[in-house]
């Protein structure tokens, strides 16, 4: 019997709808009218992450960027348990173990030399960092952000909103878009009490919203546009790599050797995300792949352009903490560009889940 899943070919960035089953020793994929698309032996089928084996299960064509990606509702044991290498890497494939990297870092802390060289090698860096780490990371910077913005409110009591109903809304768009996008760990979306128009991507999949861009919004489509902005810098890891950039080799080898002073550099890595942008290239990578997902959703992305235009218009670009487009630069360019990538149609919630959401901090 066919399993309906979605393909990508490895080839283009098309993800399309399509039916799989066994046939010999082969996994036969077929689009809708059951035209063969292509036939990988099962020998040579892998995890696409060997630490995310849960729901929607990933898999990949060895030494290629083939994919499949099962029904959120399969389990994949129908395909699996006939795969007997989905862990095996591929052929000519060399894992940098951890300590290599955390190695080649306290050398070079100590050196004091890569101080200058790590900003421009950023990238290559962010490649040597495991996902599971990266999401260590995120949650202590989580942690400071929250502590800091307790600062700004002379309080740490109730800085986090946490209606369920409203929080539920919320997380269900980041994990569909999560799910599209291809992110390395899941998303974690939080809602602080703080009257700024902002939102931000931090390491490790989390994703910071200020209640005030809840009240600058003028529908959950636009909040969702963001949120989609936001999604695509994880799936990117943009976010390490920007902290990597700031704060140097003293902040990467606090966190992968576990020095004492790894409290004052996650500080630091809280303060930098808030301070300082992306580039203009990162930005606009992560504009198309937003509204990429949004368009495999059928949502439209016109409110987000019209969110991009609006808030540049209003807000200053002085303030204690920067507005959204401070930290994202920003222009009619942007904007123009959003509209013209926008294919989908729907909207992202109903006007009652619009209310509910609103009234999250309450």
């Amino acid at each position: 019997m066919a399993i309906p899943l979605h393909y990508n070919d490895g080839q283009t960035a098309l993800r399309r709808k399509a039916l799989a089953e066994i046939s010999g020793n082969d996994l036969v994929i077929s689009d809708q009218v059951y035209r063969e698309l292509a036939r990988w032996p099962l020998d040579d089928i892998r995890y696409v992450d060997n630490a995310h084996r849960r729901p929607p299960i990933r898999l990949r064509l060895n030494n290629t960027d083939a994919r499949i990606t099962l029904n959120i509702n399969d389990d994949g044991g129908w395909l699996t348990h006939k795969c007997p290498n989905l862990t095996k890497r591929d052929s000519g494939a060399v894992r940098w173990p951890t300590w290599v990297a955390a190695g080649i870092l306290a050398a070079a802390s100590i050196a004091g030399i890569f101080v200058f060289l790590l900003p421009a090698a950023s990238s290559a860096i962010v490649g040597l960092v495991p996902p599971a780490l990266e999401q260590n990371i995120g949650k202590a910077a989580r942690d400071q952000l929250f502590q800091l913005f307790g600062r700004m409110r002379d309080t740490t009591r109730h800085i986090e909103c946490t209606n369920p109903r409203a929080f539920g809304i919320l997380q269900k768009r980041a994990d569909e878009l999560a799910n599209l996008m291809e992110t390395p760990f899941p998303v974690r979306v939080s809602v602080v009490r703080l009257p700024v128009a902002n939102a931000l991507a931090l390491p490790g999949g989390e994703v910071v919203i200020l209640s005030g861009l809840l009240d600058k919004a003028e529908s959950g489509d636009e909040v969702i546009g963001v949120l989609a902005h936001e999604i695509a810098h994880v799936a990117r890891r943009d976010p390490l790599q920007v902290s990597i950039k700031q704060t140097g080799a003293t902040l990467m080898v606090s966190l992968i050797v576990g020095d004492v002073f790894g409290g004052a550099a996650l500080g630091g890595l809280a303060a930098n995300l808030i301070e300082t942008g992306y580039s203009r290239d990162a930005e606009a990578a992560a504009d198309f792949l937003a509204v990429t997902a949004l368009n495999q959703l059928g949502l439209t992305a016109l409110p987000l352009a019209n969110f991009v235009a609006r808030i540049e218009k209003e807000t200053p670009l002085a303030g204690v903490v920067p507005s959204f487009l401070n930290t994202h630069p920003s222009g009619e360019n942007r904007a123009r560009d959003i509209r013209d990538l926008s294919q989908g149609v729907g909207r992202t919630m109903s006007g009652y889940e619009w209310d509910a959401l609103r009234k999250i901090c309450e």
